[in-house]
């Protein structure tokens, strides 16, 4: 079934909801939330038919969905649309504050369409990942998941003696399987000479070891970022202030963007502070009052900073450098740490 699109404003604005089977879409209208929802199957063929029925130039927007969303997306953007992958949390907000009566798939792909038409003109268009980054993606991330799921099996089973032969065998199993994907992350650095250059030049930083040092540079190698306050917010890092008038609220987070990028660095600022340069800075913040945690944060957004310096100046690591004033005119430079 062809839906009967219409521009509005510029671009014609199309909300998806998506599933691993299927694709539920709608148009966004400024009159009315009941616009009418197709379903269509979550396959290539089937993407590509129903992209060849919508007018040039749409703008089409979908939650990140781990997986799944990627064909829709990667496929949109090659017919020459504007795509948007949005943060689920931000638009499970934006979905409580239309007055819903409940939450289905077509509620919700209502919702998402009229996302897309009031709030995405300040967010960034999606960008597909090249062959290199999208190998990285998955390699970083499954190892994540291996060491999870080798942690939980070792603290499940540390009360039953009995297996302990069959358990080493089981550790020795993922230790291997761990050192595999970390020979083909390297070997997929050993095919970018530059992008491996500047990996090596974020490990010589302070808790940058080779699997953080890959991560980083996957991100700021396929993102240009404006400056080190973007990379900050890119890694979700950013603490977010919660005032009102006289109430100084708690500052949190905004876990924004990768989890397993933000998990890793800060791991590396933890990893830091047994260098008594950042150890010190931690204890300092200590005394101010902070938790670990907390002073764990503020140094893992001092690490991404030093990394941006590093990685925009083409210089190693300098300690010297840490904690010097800087103006406005050399805010890129190593020295804005």
């Amino acid at each position: 079934m062809q839906m009967p699109y219409s521009a509005v404003g510029a671009a014609v604005c199309i909300g998806v909801d998506v599933d691993s089977r299927l694709l539920n879409l709608t148009r966004a209208s400024a009159a009315t939330l009941d616009t009418p929802v197709t379903t269509i199957a979550n396959t290539a063929t089937a993407i590509k038919a129903w992209l060849k029925t919508l007018p040039p130039g749409c703008r089409i927007g979908m939650e990140a969905t781990g997986k799944y969303h990627r064909t829709l997306a990667e496929l949109a953007v090659r017919a020459g649309h504007t795509v948007f992958v949005f943060n689920p949390a931000q638009v499970a907000s934006y979905l409580r504050s239309l007055r819903s009566r409940g939450k289905t798939d077509v509620l919700d792909t209502r919702g998402i369409a009229r996302y897309v038409l009031n709030e995405s003109a300040d967010c960034h268009p999606y960008v597909p990942p090249g062959p290199f980054h999208a190998k990285l993606a998955v390699l970083i991330g499954r190892r994540h998941q291996i060491d999870k799921q080798r942690t939980s099996l070792k603290m499940s089973l540390a009360d039953v003696p009995e297996c302990a032969a069959q358990i080493r065998t089981l550790k020795n199993a993922f230790k291997r399987l761990l050192a595999t994907i970390d020979a083909q992350i390297n070997a997929a650095f050993a095919g970018e000479h530059e992008l491996q250059r500047q990996r090596q030049r974020l490990c010589t930083i302070h808790g940058f070891g080779p699997l953080v040092s890959a991560a980083v540079a996957a991100r700021l190698s396929r993102v240009p970022y404006a400056n080190s306050d973007a990379v900050v917010a890119a890694f979700g890092m950013d603490p977010r202030p919660r005032d009102s008038g006289q109430f100084k609220g708690r500052r949190c987070l905004s876990k924004r963007g990768n989890a397993e990028e933000r998990r890793l660095i800060y791991l590396a600022a933890v990893s830091a502070c047994n260098n008594p340069l950042f150890r010190a800075i931690r204890d300092t913040l200590l005394l101010k009052g902070m938790s670990a945690i907390q002073a764990h944060c503020v140094i893992a957004r001092k690490l991404l900073r030093i990394a941006f310096a590093v990685w925009t100046s083409g210089q190693p690591f300098n300690p010297g450098l840490i904690g010097k004033a800087v103006d406005s005119k050399r805010a890129m430079s190593p020295e804005h740490l």
